[in-house]
């Protein structure tokens, strides 16, 4: 059973978004990136479309216009976690490296964009307290200082050459462990060049590039240098090179490296795997057993369908190929990261992949979301590279980021490994002051994932002050907990979430986020439902407004395909649109103004309604344009707006505004929506449907004083002649002072108790 709350908080639960900002035709001549080549536009589709998924949810993105408007594309991403576990997404773009705050995933904060070297492809990695990004647009090595982000504030510490080597480099590794990065591709010293970091982040000394053999012209395209801490191999750095001849493309393969000493690096073992087009980029597992990898190039010209290749590496001397892997998908693999037992691949037009490699040769897909949701294609007429660069899925919270080519950032979280929480008996749209209401939890143990018994708790969270109550619950066995709700005051709103643990100390929710996503409930003994309507006839709404065209009309969305909805939002069929015209479906040129009839909202309670926003212009509306609530609580004499919403997105939405607080209850309140587009170009959508308004009551208890003895909700005389009568016969009506006995002390309690009065 599905839990369905009156609202949720600001999540799109594996539903997605859309709007992707298109990519400008570009020709970039690197035989290793045919990724670029010819990209051109992705096409209506897929620059607008949710993002299908299985087992990851969708929580937020961040579009590059937002990150740096003069940056065409993203690229390649990273991650910091600061002293006080706050969680920072770093991720390329075309002209500058962001830095976004994703502590709080529904609701990322830009702290700060920087200029970098124009180019397509760019790279960053984190090592202590600072990042290091470098790119093929030149710069040498530009350092961002990460010790302050906890008061967001990232410091760009300028470029340098790091005593020496090519302006350019294609990546960057680094080894935490020895503190040394490495500089791969690009440029004309293309293999592997060392350097060592201070304490302060800035350059130690520089070494020279591989240089071993016949292999001066060896081509680095991606490395991972780890150094051992036990084995054969104890104390030594080992860096495991996706590299080739020429470009790369020559005698691609994976070679191993023995960089222990810098100045005598030694080659271990090469790897050459069937069909390699082009060695790529690959992790280890964290046993350091096997090797994943992908090759760039394979797909459409050796196999047909994406090739993982794994690679045996416990003799580094002798590392044996094991198998290629298929999902049978057919887009073109790119970066993969390896955490606990699962691989998580950035695969271009098919988004992020899991796969569960609990047995090491034989992956199983176990979770995705596409980001390119058009097709997976990797032989279109764009070749195949677009959609999902990179992944980072090292965040203590489970959250992983992903870099898209047009997308930009998405935040998703991956429902792997975890604890499954299902609400089945939930705690309804109201909830009696008396408490002892129970909520019912099944929950699941997915995978390796074992539950705490001791951790399960029920949040209740006021929401006029904040305070926030904590209930344990109960196990009543077959992974069912349940909780008693206390005694509640009445007429409050309460957010409400449930939290479990798992044995490893990891933390889940239901919602998923429970803290930042709630469920909410109104405390009360009844709902009164007064003002309801599903768009199937019109109780008395009027349109205004100055827009040249897209005035609110009522009916079927014809699904137009121009980011109108493709149905109404609650299924009764139609809704309040703006211009639901097939190939016309937008405001223009000023506001269109959607009021609604006089509503009695004396009683107070919730206006609860579904909304629509979208463009497909680029994903983004212009400065101007937006969607906007207004409330009047006097028929219309004035207004306030409560919803103002800037951002597109390809789904229905809802929202709930509290009426009896700070918006006082009235017999005179009206409702009014605005679209408002004055961006020439744009073609922008809105949708309202299932607008109601509901109240709630309280029941008299009565008088609750304990000197009403004789239970007539009045306190007066006759309760003292009770009181001495169950004193006399030692009833309960005697203790007055709550000790739990009966005497002479329980006469004071009562004229203490009378004084108060009901």
């Amino acid at each position: 059973m599905s839990v369905d709350p009156r609202r949720t908080f600001a999540l799109l639960a594996a539903a997605g978004l859309a709007a992707v900002v298109a990519a400008p035709a570009a020709v970039h001549a690197h035989p290793d990136e045919a990724d670029l080549v010819g990209r051109g536009d992705p096409g209506e589709a897929a620059r607008f479309a949710a993002f299908p998924s299985n087992r990851v949810t969708f929580l937020s993105r961040v579009t590059i216009n937002q990150m740096d408007p003069d940056s065409g594309d993203a690229n390649d991403c990273w991650g910091y976690v600061s002293p006080s576990g706050r969680e920072i997404a770093i991720i390329g773009l075309e002209s500058a490296t962001s830095f976004v705050d994703i502590t709080v995933p529904t609701q990322p904060v830009i702290l700060a964009t920087f200029t970098s070297p124009t180019s397509p492809w760019r790279d960053i990695k984190v090592l202590g307290d600072f990042a290091y990004g470098v790119s093929e647009g030149g710069g040498h090595i530009q350092i961002f200082d990460l010790r302050n982000v906890d008061n967001g504030v990232v410091i760009n510490n300028g470029f340098t050459s790091f005593g020496g080597g090519p302006s350019s480099s294609h990546n960057i590794v680094v080894n935490e462990d020895s503190g040394y990065l490495y500089r791969v591709g690009g440029g004309n010293d293309r293999g592997l060049r060392a350097y060592s970091v201070g304490a302060n982040g800035l350059p130690g000394s520089a070494t020279s590039p591989v240089q071993s053999l016949s292999q001066s012209n060896l081509y680095v395209h991606d490395a991972q240098v780890v150094t051992y801490t036990e084995g054969p191999y104890a104390g030594r750095e080992i860096a495991f090179l996706c590299s080739g001849f020429g470009n790369g493309g020559s005698d691609t393969a994976l070679r191993i490296f023995d960089v222990t000493n810098k100045s005598s690096i030694v080659q271990l073992g090469t790897v050459r795997y069937p069909g390699r087009a082009y060695s790529h980029q690959g992790w280890l597992s964290e046993d350091r057993k096997y090797f994943y990898m992908n090759d760039e190039l394979d797909e459409g010209a050796t196999t047909s369908t994406t090739r993982l290749h794994i690679v045996n590496v416990e003799d580094l001397e002798n590392p044996q190929y094991v198998d290629g892997w298929t999902n049978g998908n057919t887009a073109r693999d790119h970066n993969l990261y390896v955490k606990g037992d699962y691989i998580y691949a950035a695969n271009y037009r098919s988004g992020l992949r899991i796969h569960d490699i609990s047995d090491p040769e034989n992956p199983v897909e176990v979770a995705w979301i596409d980001t390119y949701p058009a097709d997976d294609s990797s032989t279109s007429a764009n070749s195949g590279f677009d959609g999902a660069w990179s992944s980072y899925p090292f965040f203590p919270s489970g959250n992983v980021i992903i870099s898209d080519i047009q997308q930009g950032l998405v935040v998703v979280r991956p429902e792997v490994d975890t604890l499954e929480l299902d609400v089945f008996q939930p705690l309804g749209q109201s909830v009696s002051p008396a408490g002892g209401v129970q909520v019912l939890v099944q929950i699941t143990e997915n995978d390796e994932t074992e539950l705490d018994p001791a951790s399960p708790r029920l949040f209740l969270r006021s929401a006029s002050t904040g305070e926030v109550q904590s209930i344990t619950g109960t196990i009543q066995g077959g992974g069912v907990v349940s909780f008693d709700t206390p005694v509640l005051e009445c007429l409050e709103t309460i957010d409400w979430w449930i939290e479990a643990g798992s044995t490893d100390g990891r933390s889940f929710g239901a919602p998923a986020l429970g803290g930042f996503e709630t469920f909410t409930a109104v405390v009360a003994d009844a709902i009164i439902p007064v003002f309801a309507d599903n768009a199937e006839s019109d109780p008395g709404w009027t349109v205004s407004g100055n827009a040249s065209d897209g005035q609110w009309s009522r009916g079927t969305p014809v699904n137009a395909d121009r980011a109108d909805p493709p149905a109404d939002a609650d299924g009764s069929g139609r809704a309040w649109l703006t211009d639901n015209v097939a190939g016309n479906s937008d405001v223009d040129s000023g506001q269109t103004v959607l009021t609604s009839p006089t509503i009695d909202a004396s009683a107070g309670g919730v206006l609860s309604y579904s909304y629509w926003l979208n463009d497909t212009i680029g994903g983004e509306i212009g400065a101007e344009d937006f969607f906007r609530v207004d409330i009047s609580t006097n028929n219309g004499a004035s207004w306030d707006a409560v919803q103002t919403v800037t951002t597109p997105l390809n789904t229905w939405r809802e929202n709930t505004v509290e009426i009896g607080g700070s918006i006082p209850a009235t017999d005179q309140l009206r409702v009014r929506y605005i679209a408002s587009e004055t961006t020439p170009g744009d073609i922008l959508e809105a949708g309202v449907d299932a607008v109601a308004f509901t109240a709630f009551e309280c029941e008299d208890p009565g008088c609750t004083n304990p000197a009403d003895v004789n239970g007539d909700n009045v306190i007066d005389g006759g309760d003292f002649f009770a009181w001495v009568n169950a004193f006399s016969n030692n009833e309960p009506g005697c203790d007055q002072n709550g000790d739990g006995s009966c005497d002479g002390g329980d006469f004071f309690g009562w004229v203490a108790n009378f004084s108060d009065g009901c």
